[in-house]
Protein backbone atom coordinates (compact mmCIF):
# COMPACT_ATOMS: atom_id res chain seq x y z
CA UNK A 1 0.00 0.00 0.00
CA UNK A 2 1.34 3.38 -0.83
CA UNK A 3 1.19 6.45 1.14
CA UNK A 4 -1.94 7.86 1.37
CA UNK A 5 -2.55 11.58 -0.29
CA UNK A 6 -5.51 14.15 -0.72
CA UNK A 7 -6.81 14.96 -3.86
CA UNK A 8 -7.81 18.58 -4.30
CA UNK A 9 -8.73 18.92 -7.67
CA UNK A 10 -9.78 16.87 -10.60
CA UNK A 11 -10.35 17.71 -14.36
CA UNK A 12 -12.51 15.65 -17.00
CA UNK A 13 -12.79 15.51 -21.10
CA UNK A 14 -14.47 13.00 -22.80
CA UNK A 15 -16.86 12.79 -25.58
CA UNK A 16 -20.17 14.99 -24.87
CA UNK A 17 -18.89 16.46 -21.54
CA UNK A 18 -16.12 19.19 -21.63
CA UNK A 19 -15.15 19.15 -18.30
CA UNK A 20 -15.73 17.38 -14.87
CA UNK A 21 -18.28 19.70 -13.79
CA UNK A 22 -20.42 18.61 -16.43
CA UNK A 23 -20.24 15.15 -15.95
CA UNK A 24 -21.09 15.49 -12.40
CA UNK A 25 -24.15 17.19 -13.31
CA UNK A 26 -24.47 15.00 -15.87
CA UNK A 27 -25.33 17.46 -18.74
CA UNK A 28 -23.83 16.98 -21.75
CA UNK A 29 -23.69 19.07 -24.70
CA UNK A 30 -26.69 19.43 -27.20
CA UNK A 31 -26.06 17.14 -29.89
CA UNK A 32 -25.96 19.61 -32.55
CA UNK A 33 -22.96 21.18 -31.09
CA UNK A 34 -19.78 20.58 -32.29
CA UNK A 35 -17.14 19.58 -29.92
CA UNK A 36 -13.56 20.43 -29.56
CA UNK A 37 -11.15 20.60 -26.73
CA UNK A 38 -9.67 24.03 -25.99
CA UNK A 39 -5.94 23.49 -24.95
CA UNK A 40 -6.33 26.01 -21.98
CA UNK A 41 -3.64 25.11 -20.86
CA UNK A 42 -1.56 25.79 -23.24
CA UNK A 43 -0.55 28.80 -24.68
CA UNK A 44 -1.75 30.63 -28.40
CA UNK A 45 1.25 29.15 -30.39
CA UNK A 46 1.77 25.31 -28.39
CA UNK A 47 -2.37 25.26 -28.70
CA UNK A 48 -1.77 25.84 -32.22
CA UNK A 49 0.88 22.91 -32.24
CA UNK A 50 -0.81 20.50 -29.90
CA UNK A 51 -3.02 17.58 -31.49
CA UNK A 52 -6.78 17.12 -30.25
CA UNK A 53 -5.45 14.57 -27.12
CA UNK A 54 -2.98 17.19 -26.41
CA UNK A 55 -5.86 20.32 -26.52
CA UNK A 56 -7.87 17.86 -24.15
CA UNK A 57 -5.35 17.02 -22.00
CA UNK A 58 -4.57 20.53 -21.71
CA UNK A 59 -8.18 21.28 -20.70
CA UNK A 60 -8.41 18.46 -17.80
CA UNK A 61 -5.20 19.61 -16.44
CA UNK A 62 -6.28 23.44 -16.48
CA UNK A 63 -9.33 22.97 -14.56
CA UNK A 64 -7.67 20.11 -11.79
CA UNK A 65 -5.03 22.93 -11.53
CA UNK A 66 -7.62 25.63 -10.80
CA UNK A 67 -9.77 23.66 -8.64
CA UNK A 68 -6.95 23.04 -6.71
CA UNK A 69 -5.26 26.22 -6.45
CA UNK A 70 -1.86 25.02 -7.55
CA UNK A 71 0.91 26.95 -9.54
CA UNK A 72 1.52 26.06 -13.02
CA UNK A 73 4.78 27.24 -12.91
CA UNK A 74 6.47 24.93 -10.49
CA UNK A 75 3.72 22.08 -10.11
CA UNK A 76 5.40 18.65 -11.24
CA UNK A 77 2.98 17.24 -14.42
CA UNK A 78 2.71 13.63 -14.57
CA UNK A 79 1.21 12.58 -18.29
CA UNK A 80 0.00 8.74 -18.84
CA UNK A 81 -0.81 7.42 -21.71
CA UNK A 82 -0.72 4.04 -23.77
CA UNK A 83 -0.37 5.15 -27.61
CA UNK A 84 0.87 7.98 -27.14
CA UNK A 85 0.34 10.20 -30.61
CA UNK A 86 0.05 7.13 -32.43
CA UNK A 87 -2.10 8.89 -34.92
CA UNK A 88 0.17 11.38 -35.69
CA UNK A 89 3.26 8.83 -36.02
CA UNK A 90 1.50 6.56 -38.18
CA UNK A 91 0.54 9.09 -40.32
CA UNK A 92 4.11 10.12 -40.77
CA UNK A 93 5.03 6.83 -41.19
CA UNK A 94 2.09 6.15 -44.22
CA UNK A 95 3.59 9.53 -45.62
CA UNK A 96 7.43 8.21 -45.59
CA UNK A 97 6.99 4.78 -47.06
CA UNK A 98 4.22 4.89 -48.82
CA UNK A 99 3.62 7.50 -50.34
CA UNK A 100 7.31 7.99 -50.47
CA UNK A 101 7.14 11.83 -49.22
CA UNK A 102 9.25 13.22 -46.76
CA UNK A 103 8.52 13.88 -43.49
CA UNK A 104 6.96 16.73 -41.86
CA UNK A 105 9.86 18.32 -38.93
CA UNK A 106 6.83 20.78 -37.72
CA UNK A 107 4.52 17.27 -37.30
CA UNK A 108 7.58 14.78 -36.20
CA UNK A 109 7.96 17.17 -33.08
CA UNK A 110 4.58 16.50 -31.99
CA UNK A 111 4.29 12.92 -33.12
CA UNK A 112 6.51 11.71 -29.55
CA UNK A 113 5.11 10.47 -26.57
CA UNK A 114 6.08 12.92 -24.48
CA UNK A 115 4.51 15.36 -27.11
CA UNK A 116 1.92 16.99 -24.46
CA UNK A 117 3.81 16.72 -21.24
CA UNK A 118 6.77 19.29 -23.39
CA UNK A 119 4.41 21.66 -24.45
CA UNK A 120 2.45 22.19 -21.15
CA UNK A 121 5.77 22.78 -19.44
CA UNK A 122 6.52 25.52 -21.93
CA UNK A 123 2.96 26.84 -22.06
CA UNK A 124 2.95 26.97 -18.37
CA UNK A 125 6.81 28.25 -17.78
CA UNK A 126 6.78 25.18 -15.48
CA UNK A 127 10.39 24.64 -13.56
CA UNK A 128 9.11 21.43 -12.35
CA UNK A 129 9.54 18.02 -12.72
CA UNK A 130 7.57 16.50 -15.56
CA UNK A 131 7.56 13.20 -17.47
CA UNK A 132 5.03 10.79 -19.35
CA UNK A 133 4.22 6.90 -18.76
CA UNK A 134 3.34 4.35 -20.59
CA UNK A 135 2.07 1.19 -18.87
CA UNK A 136 -1.17 0.11 -21.41
CA UNK A 137 -3.87 -0.57 -19.06
CA UNK A 138 -2.15 -0.32 -15.81
CA UNK A 139 -1.16 3.25 -17.12
CA UNK A 140 -3.30 5.16 -14.32
CA UNK A 141 -2.07 3.33 -11.43
CA UNK A 142 1.54 3.91 -12.81
CA UNK A 143 0.92 7.36 -13.20
CA UNK A 144 -0.32 8.09 -9.83
CA UNK A 145 1.91 5.57 -7.89
CA UNK A 146 4.69 8.30 -9.82
CA UNK A 147 2.85 10.94 -8.37
CA UNK A 148 2.54 9.72 -5.12
CA UNK A 149 6.54 9.05 -5.27
CA UNK A 150 6.93 12.75 -6.01
CA UNK A 151 4.63 13.96 -2.87
CA UNK A 152 6.34 11.37 -0.76
CA UNK A 153 9.68 13.14 -1.50
CA UNK A 154 8.71 16.80 -0.84
CA UNK A 155 6.71 17.69 -3.67
CA UNK A 156 3.67 20.01 -2.11
CA UNK A 157 1.22 19.02 -5.23
CA UNK A 158 1.34 16.93 -8.44
CA UNK A 159 -0.88 16.42 -11.59
CA UNK A 160 -1.33 13.21 -12.73
CA UNK A 161 -3.62 13.39 -15.95
CA UNK A 162 -3.78 9.75 -18.18
CA UNK A 163 -5.77 10.45 -22.10
CA UNK A 164 -5.35 8.16 -24.83
CA UNK A 165 -6.42 9.61 -28.24
CA UNK A 166 -9.17 7.73 -30.42
CA UNK A 167 -7.81 4.29 -31.37
CA UNK A 168 -6.63 3.75 -35.10
CA UNK A 169 -7.90 1.57 -37.15
CA UNK A 170 -5.15 0.80 -38.61
CA UNK A 171 -3.69 -0.17 -34.93
CA UNK A 172 -6.19 -2.46 -33.39
CA UNK A 173 -7.16 -5.15 -35.93
CA UNK A 174 -8.52 -8.15 -33.14
CA UNK A 175 -9.41 -5.71 -30.44
CA UNK A 176 -12.99 -3.26 -29.48
CA UNK A 177 -11.67 0.13 -30.53
CA UNK A 178 -12.13 3.15 -28.18
CA UNK A 179 -13.25 6.74 -28.36
CA UNK A 180 -10.57 9.64 -26.36
CA UNK A 181 -10.84 9.91 -23.15
CA UNK A 182 -8.67 12.71 -20.55
CA UNK A 183 -8.97 12.83 -17.15
CA UNK A 184 -6.67 14.64 -14.64
CA UNK A 185 -6.44 14.67 -10.52
CA UNK A 186 -4.09 17.04 -8.31
CA UNK A 187 -2.48 15.17 -5.32
CA UNK A 188 -1.07 16.92 -2.10
CA UNK A 189 -0.72 15.92 1.21
CA UNK A 190 -2.84 13.97 3.54
CA UNK A 191 -3.21 16.96 5.23
CA UNK A 192 -4.58 19.78 2.73
CA UNK A 193 -7.10 21.44 3.92
CA UNK A 194 -8.79 21.84 0.42
CA UNK A 195 -8.84 17.79 0.27
CA UNK A 196 -11.72 16.47 -2.09
CA UNK A 197 -10.87 12.65 -0.95
CA UNK A 198 -8.05 10.70 0.05
CA UNK A 199 -6.42 7.59 -1.54
CA UNK A 200 -3.98 5.03 -1.19
CA UNK A 201 -2.35 2.83 -3.70
CA UNK A 202 -2.94 -0.85 -3.34
CA UNK A 203 -0.92 -3.72 -4.45
CA UNK A 204 -1.72 -5.63 -7.57
CA UNK A 205 -3.36 -9.35 -7.57
CA UNK A 206 -5.56 -11.34 -9.26
CA UNK A 207 -7.92 -11.53 -6.10
CA UNK A 208 -10.04 -8.57 -7.08
CA UNK A 209 -12.94 -9.61 -3.98
CA UNK A 210 -12.16 -6.83 -2.14
CA UNK A 211 -13.26 -4.16 -4.82
CA UNK A 212 -16.69 -2.75 -3.24
CA UNK A 213 -17.03 0.32 -6.07
CA UNK A 214 -18.01 0.21 -9.03
CA UNK A 215 -16.22 1.77 -12.75
CA UNK A 216 -18.23 4.85 -13.73
CA UNK A 217 -21.18 4.72 -16.33
CA UNK A 218 -18.99 5.52 -19.33
CA UNK A 219 -20.30 5.32 -23.12
CA UNK A 220 -19.04 1.58 -24.40
CA UNK A 221 -16.79 2.92 -26.88
CA UNK A 222 -15.07 5.34 -23.70
CA UNK A 223 -15.21 2.56 -21.67
CA UNK A 224 -12.57 0.34 -23.75
CA UNK A 225 -9.84 3.32 -23.69
CA UNK A 226 -7.05 2.11 -21.58
CA UNK A 227 -7.28 5.34 -19.12
CA UNK A 228 -10.83 4.63 -18.26
CA UNK A 229 -9.61 3.99 -14.38
CA UNK A 230 -8.51 7.05 -13.96
CA UNK A 231 -11.97 8.71 -15.22
CA UNK A 232 -13.39 5.77 -12.71
CA UNK A 233 -11.00 7.44 -9.69
CA UNK A 234 -12.36 10.94 -10.64
CA UNK A 235 -16.29 9.91 -11.15
CA UNK A 236 -16.03 7.90 -7.62
CA UNK A 237 -14.38 11.11 -6.17
CA UNK A 238 -17.19 13.12 -7.02
CA UNK A 239 -19.50 10.97 -5.80
CA UNK A 240 -17.81 11.31 -2.50
CA UNK A 241 -17.64 7.74 -2.14
CA UNK A 242 -15.81 5.55 0.18
CA UNK A 243 -14.17 2.00 -0.81
CA UNK A 244 -12.18 -0.22 -3.26
CA UNK A 245 -11.56 0.65 -6.56
CA UNK A 246 -9.95 -0.97 -9.66
CA UNK A 247 -7.74 1.04 -11.83
CA UNK A 248 -7.79 -1.00 -14.92
CA UNK A 249 -11.55 -2.91 -15.43
CA UNK A 250 -10.29 -6.04 -15.06
CA UNK A 251 -7.52 -5.70 -17.92
CA UNK A 252 -4.41 -4.78 -16.05
CA UNK A 253 -2.09 -6.16 -13.58
CA UNK A 254 -5.05 -5.64 -10.68
CA UNK A 255 -4.17 -2.16 -9.41
CA UNK A 256 -6.81 -0.94 -7.38
CA UNK A 257 -7.16 2.35 -5.26
CA UNK A 258 -8.72 2.80 -1.60
CA UNK A 259 -11.11 5.74 -1.16
CA UNK A 260 -12.03 7.85 1.37
CA UNK A 261 -14.12 10.95 1.02
CA UNK A 262 -13.49 12.34 4.83
CA UNK A 263 -10.32 12.17 6.50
Amino acid sequence: MSLRVAVTGVGLYLPGYPNAVAWAERTPLPSDQVQKPGGLAFDRVNRRRASQMGRAIGDAVAEAMLAAQVDGRTTPVIVGSSIGEAGAMIGLLDQMWREQEPMSPAVFTVSVHNAASGLLSISMKNKGFTTSIAADYDTPAATLIEGIGLIATGHDAVVCVCADEDSPRSLLEHAPHWDMLTSAVVLQRSDARNALAFLTVDECGTDRSNVTLEPAQLPEAVGYNPQAGMTDLVDAIQRQQDGVLALDRGKGRGYRVTLQSKP
